[in-house]
């Protein structure tokens, strides 16, 4: 009987947190940034948006990987919230106006 009890616990235990885990989504989004200044500043506002679990700026690839909650953000979201931050990312329109987070570097292209 000890060994039933047992067994339904840990199984509502895994079925429990393994439904926690099928909302999180992973999303790669090319982003214009171009230092490690640019890497740390998206990387340390971008977990402070709701949502989001972890992230990781690849100043190399300049693709920044985003794991988030997908019932809290989309990746329109997500979008807009580099955006917000100050960087341009592959689906920004080439005309939209971005504050930009960064001054120097202006012979980057972006």
């Amino acid at each position: 009987m000890k060994n039933l009890f047992l067994t339904i616990v840990a199984l509502f235990l895994f079925s429990f947190f393994a439904s926690a885990q099928t909302n999180v989504s992973t999303a790669s989004i090319k982003t214009m940034f171009h230092c490690a200044n640019g890497k740390a500043l998206i990387e340390k506002e971008m977990v402070k948006v709701d949502g989001v679990k972890e992230v990781v700026a690849d100043v190399e690839t300049k693709i920044v990987t985003i794991k988030y909650d997908e019932k809290v953000i989309n990746k329109d979201g997500l979008v807009a919230a580099i955006e917000k931050i100050g960087y341009k990312t592959e689906f920004t329109p080439e005309d939209k106006p971005i504050n930009k987070a960064c001054s120097h570097g202006e012979e980057h292209k972006e």
